[in-house]
């Protein structure tokens, strides 16, 4: 009996150590749940196996999913049996038990689970708000170092330009010369504005890059404005991505227009070449007279050019409905109708022109006005006045107003007036003897015979407009001598009138 007795206490002891360890395990030391680093509250049992450390960090793990949501939902209690499954939305946070409310001195399970859900709802409440501001304040930092970086850019592309810029300026007319072997196919200063617009059009866009992507930047770094990105992308980048694809698509057929271009400029820029050597009378042609080259030149390149435009274009691309075609014909209409008064003059002088029907040094009379041919192109005449200064009459104005050619030599008319005493052979013969002595072929008449006054005129042919004054000077001279030897000759007689001075009427080319 007392062996046996011994055994039951054993037995109890035993049993006894072991519910103390089974409740030291089950009461682990307490583990925080976390919302961000704020502590919402504690656990410190164990549940279907798991320790409380772990059921705190499952738990803290699905308040940061939820944290990173923007909307999810309110905080709520699901009971179920023995246990209350707190939820945010439809994400379990932690399931509690009997024991979890035990062990907080709480008696009952719902109360337990209600207060700690609603300490739950508050801390995320508080978290979201001091995330938004952290954020905000973090955007706004990250707006201000990106505009300090855009336009350091934006200085730092200007800089670049004007060194660029004034490279230009300074070696652009020495440097920048287009020349194969000896030809020069296109001159220093037409690549130098080129260069110029391009240097001037890359600037710009560079510096609206850069914008454009600072703003792009700063517009996705706010909740609000998130949405104009993807507005703003679409209105500018989908264009963009569409011509690039066409561009793409189509850039065989750009190669070739390109290569054929060459070879037009090419053609183009080596007539122009050869025929101002014919005009510089360096190269001589039997067929083309070396005054005649230049507006040769002219007429020949906008040949060229249309007959490229027009005739080439459907080759290179291989339709005659492609953009290069319908160009072409755009062009050729657009020239036809804006440049018709132009074409008229050219055409007008071309038949002047090259039908020699005027030459350099011929005088002509105009609307009654005279000068000397001092050049002839396609659009004007050049005409060179008795006073020295330069007339340039359209072509286009002789199909309303009669020309009259006098020739090398031009026909000039004074008109003088004298007293009815004077004989009138006797100062006709003077006016034709003082003409004669000035030019040749002289002629004199009488205008007009007025109350006390005779108009005469007299016309010769002299060498140029310029020398009128001295045919009406040596008429002049001419008809006071006259003058005084009729005075002389009727001194005695003291009833005779008096012969008046002669008077110049007027001065004009016959």
């Amino acid at each position: 009996m007392a062996q046996h007795r011994s055994l039951n206490l054993a037995a109890l002891a035993c049993v006894a150590c072991l519910s103390f360890a089974g409740a030291a395990l089950a009461q682990s030391p307490p583990a925080p749940v976390r919302v961000g680093e704020a502590v919402v509250f504690t656990l410190s049992t164990e549940a279907q196996g798991k320790p409380a450390k772990e059921r705190a960090a499952r738990a803290t793990a699905a308040i940061a999913g939820v944290l990173e949501q923007p909307d999810a939902g309110e905080v709520r209690v699901q009971r179920s049996g023995e246990s209350a499954l707190v939820l945010v939305g439809n994400t379990a946070i932690v399931e509690l038990t009997v024991a979890d409310a035990t062990a907080a001195g709480e008696a009952s399970l719902d109360a337990f689970a209600n207060e700690r859900a609603n300490t739950l709802g508050r801390a995320l409440t508080s978290e979201r708000k001091r995330s938004r501001i952290a954020e905000t304040v973090f955007s706004c930092s990250l707006v201000v170092f990106f505009a300090l970086i855009a336009f350091y850019l934006i200085k730092r592309l200007a800089s670049l330009a004007d060194r660029a810029r004034a490279w230009l300026d300074e070696h652009g007319d020495r440097s920048l010369a287009v020349s194969v072997k000896s030809i020069e196919l296109v001159r220093p200063a037409v690549v130098k504005s080129s260069a110029v617009i391009a240097l001037g059009l890359a600037k710009w866009v560079g510096q609206f890059g850069i914008f454009y992507a600072w703003l792009l930047v700063v517009l996705s770094l706010f909740e609000t404005t998130r949405g104009y990105t993807e507005r703003l992308t679409g209105f500018v980048l989908s264009p963009l991505s569409l011509l690039v694809g066409r561009t793409l698509a189509s850039l065989p057929v750009l190669v070739v227009a390109g290569f054929a271009a060459l070879a037009v400029f090419v053609l183009v820029r080596f007539t122009g070449l050869f025929l101002g050597s014919v005009a510089r009378r360096e190269t001589h042609l039997g067929w083309l007279p070396a005054d005649l080259a230049a507006p040769a030149s002219v007429v020949l390149r906008m040949a060229i050019v249309v007959a490229a435009l027009a005739y080439a274009a459907p080759v290179v691309t291989g339709s005659s409905d492609d953009a290069l075609a319908r160009t072409g014909t755009i062009v050729l209409w657009a020239l036809g109708i804006a440049a018709t008064p132009l074409l008229a003059t050219g055409l007008f002088g071309a038949a002047i022109l090259f039908d020699r029907r005027l030459g350099v040094g011929d005088h002509v009379r105009i609307r009654g006005e005279c000068g000397r041919i001092t050049g002839i192109n396609l659009l004007e005449l050049r005409l060179a006045s008795a006073t020295g200064s330069e007339w340039r009459v359209p072509h286009l104005l002789l199909l309303f107003s009669a020309l009259e050619r006098l020739g090398p030599s031009p026909r000039v008319s004074v008109e003088l007036s004298a007293g009815r005493a004077l004989a009138p052979v006797r100062v006709l013969e003077q006016l034709v003897a003082a003409g004669n002595g000035c030019g040749r072929d002289a002629a004199a008449e009488i205008v007009e015979v007025e109350r006390d006054d005779v108009r005469y005129r007299l016309t010769a042919t002299l060498a140029s407009l310029g020398e009128r004054g001295a045919l009406l000077r040596a008429a002049l001279e001419a008809l006071a001598s006259h003058t005084s030897s009729a005075a002389t000759s009727s001194a005695p007689t003291s009833s005779a009138p008096m012969p008046t001075a002669p008077k110049p009427a007027a001065a004009r080319p016959e």
